[in-house]
């Protein structure tokens, strides 16, 4: 079986972009954060779903994660926001789960 990954330029681009778009929209209001921060991550996703692929697609979230809380702190005026209260926060404002839309597996299957 091939194995499958994200190339790490890729991973690194897409990361930047996230951060950026955090940065310049950190003041927005969470529910609007959050409605396209799920689309953008919805979007990865998608393209980058294919079987083999989890583990990358799990890196990305978990970093996703690490972005936004680290641009909502900034914003913060008592400094960073804690571990703790920023879990609630995700329990509120839940991100999609990665999930690899593509099966290589799928083709050969039906042929």
């Amino acid at each position: 079986m091939v194995k499958r990954q994200t190339s790490p330029s890729r991973f690194r681009r897409g990361l930047a972009a996230i951060a950026d778009w955090c940065r310049l929209n950190r003041h927005e209001p969470l529910s609007s954060q959050h409605h396209t921060l799920c689309q953008k991550l919805t979007g990865h996703f998608a393209y980058y779903g294919v079987t083999g692929n989890s583990v990358a697609l799990s890196r990305f979230r978990w970093h996703v994660i690490r972005i936004w809380r680290r641009w909502l702190s900034r914003s913060h005026r008592h400094g960073a926001i804690p571990w703790g209260r920023f879990t609630r926060l995700l329990g509120r404002y839940p991100l999609p789960p990665p999930i690899a839309i593509h099966s290589v597996c799928r083709p050969a299957a039906n042929p």
